[in-house]
């Protein structure tokens, strides 16, 4: 053994000799040399640490996926009479992700693991609480003041950096705590993927009913204050969470390589790609932002088309829970996958079958050019069943994409290469953004932003 790997090892003993609440964290010390932490044999990542791993997660993301879906009803609350408002909010968030994204990646990388979680995890629900206060004043304002017009835009500021927190959050805890913690265990780390993965979709299924029921039997503005209290009480439990899941598992506490001092300010918009395009994987990973470039989702835009032909309110809430449930079994379909296929093969196969399922659900258009018609309901029923039947697809692709990024990308680089793809990511989203925004007045059929 190596004499820094002794040092490192008499270091990490010592320290869990300490009583609790005097041991010392090797993670707040900042380190020119890459320390190699110690091994974790396979089956044997600490429960105490991953559970606290998926706790931490929960509670970000429970809160972010309520916000997100408010957020849109809360503008035509405060604005009813435009879409204007809806379309400049997604507008901006997206930009704030674009030009701040790489920035965030970098910040990552250049601090220490707990400082940066936390960080971002601070940003993510104080901005939070901030924009829905601001809401909060706009809606007891009158339209059209400056107390209105002066909430409208701290709601949307204050939101779009809420944004850029939870991306920051996102991309350290589920791009590095967890490499970091499985240290080299692929199988044990397509597990821990599949439960983050499993925690989003559930969230993603079940957050808009709890904000759904909580703003139809109360009031808008008593769900503002819930949404804000919930946000403003989660940020002490997860980076308790955090230490705690340090203190479970030795390679979490040992100190990461950090290339120079943390920093975070938004960079030029071309730093970081050079970066990027030297990755091998960069094709997968822009392959996975195009698949976000298109209407064929269950997304808010496409809910509008289809209650415009005729489907119900509540067939529709039952397809959008269906798919989060499709995306839910691919979660759990995908450790065995990649245990008997390889990564490449499972991503393959994932990006196969969302296409396949996407052909069958545009079907009935093709039909009709070829003379073939059927009644709208049945063709709209084929439609929302193959985007269904696509997100066990889209989410087997999206879970073997973003192991690839853990796996392959270098320790130094594990914040930046993320983030842009997620950059990458949010440029289709901005496109479809300027596009509603251009057009909001002119269309009374987009009723819904993506």
């Amino acid at each position: 053994m190596a004499a820094g790997d002794e040092e490192q090892q008499a270091l990490l003993a010592a320290e869990d000799a300490l009583p609790n609440g005097t041991r010392a964290s090797t993670d707040c010390e900042v380190t020119s040399q890459k320390v190699s932490p110690p091994q974790v044999p396979d089956g044997e990542i600490p429960i105490l640490a991953q559970s606290s791993l998926y706790a931490t997660h929960w509670l970000s993301t429970w809160g972010q996926r309520v916000w997100e879906f408010a957020i849109g009803l809360i503008m035509l609350e405060v604005y009813p009479s435009s879409l204007a408002l809806v379309s400049a909010f997604g507008l901006v968030d997206s930009l704030a992700k674009v030009f701040c994204g790489s920035s965030v990646g970098s910040y990552i990388d250049r601090t220490t693991r707990l400082k940066a979680a936390c960080s971002m995890y601070v940003m993510q629900h104080t901005a939070l609480v901030l924009s829905a206060l601001s809401a909060l004043v706009s809606l007891q304002s009158h339209q059209g003041s400056a107390v209105f017009w002066t909430g409208v835009a701290c709601t949307i500021g204050f939101g779009s950096v809420s944004s850029i927190g939870a991306q920051g959050s996102t991309l350290s805890v589920e791009k590095e705590w967890t490499v970091v913690l499985c240290n080299g265990n692929s199988a044990a780390l397509a597990k821990v993927n599949s439960g983050m993965r499993a925690i989003d979709l559930s969230c993603l299924l079940l957050a808009p009913i709890a904000a759904g029921f909580l703003m139809t039997y109360t009031s808008i503005s008593t769900a503002i204050v819930a949404i804000a209290a919930w946000n403003l009480a989660a940020c002490v439990p997860e980076c308790y969470l955090l230490v705690c899941a340090q203190r479970a598992s030795a390679v979490l506490r040992a100190a990461k390589q950090l290339t120079a001092k943390a920093e975070f300010a938004c960079p030029r918009t071309d730093g970081g790609w050079g970066t990027y395009f030297k990755q091998t994987l960069w094709p997968a990973a822009l392959a996975l932002a195009l698949l976000y470039l298109t209407v064929l989702s269950l997304g808010m835009l496409m809910t509008a088309y289809l209650k415009w032909q005729g489907i119900t309110e509540a067939k529709l809430s039952l397809y959008r829970g269906a798919g989060a449930v499709s995306g839910l079994a691919a979660t759990v379909i995908f450790p065995r996958l990649l245990n008997r296929s390889g990564l490449k093969t499972t991503g393959v196969m994932g990006i196969w079958w969302q296409a396949v399922s996407l052909v069958l659900a545009v079907a009935p258009v093709w039909l009709a050019q070829l003379g073939v018609h059927m009644p709208a309901s049945a063709a709209s029923h084929i439609l929302l069943g193959g985007l269904v039947a696509s997100r066990f697809g889209l989410w087997l692709f999206d879970l073997a994409v973003s192991q690839m990024l853990q796996e392959w990308v270098p320790a130094k680089n594990i914040g930046m290469v993320p983030a842009k793809a997620v950059k990458a990511l949010a440029l289709p989203c901005n496109l479809w953004h300027k596009k509603l925004l251009a057009s909001v007045n002119e269309h009374a059929m987009c009723t819904a932003w993506h």
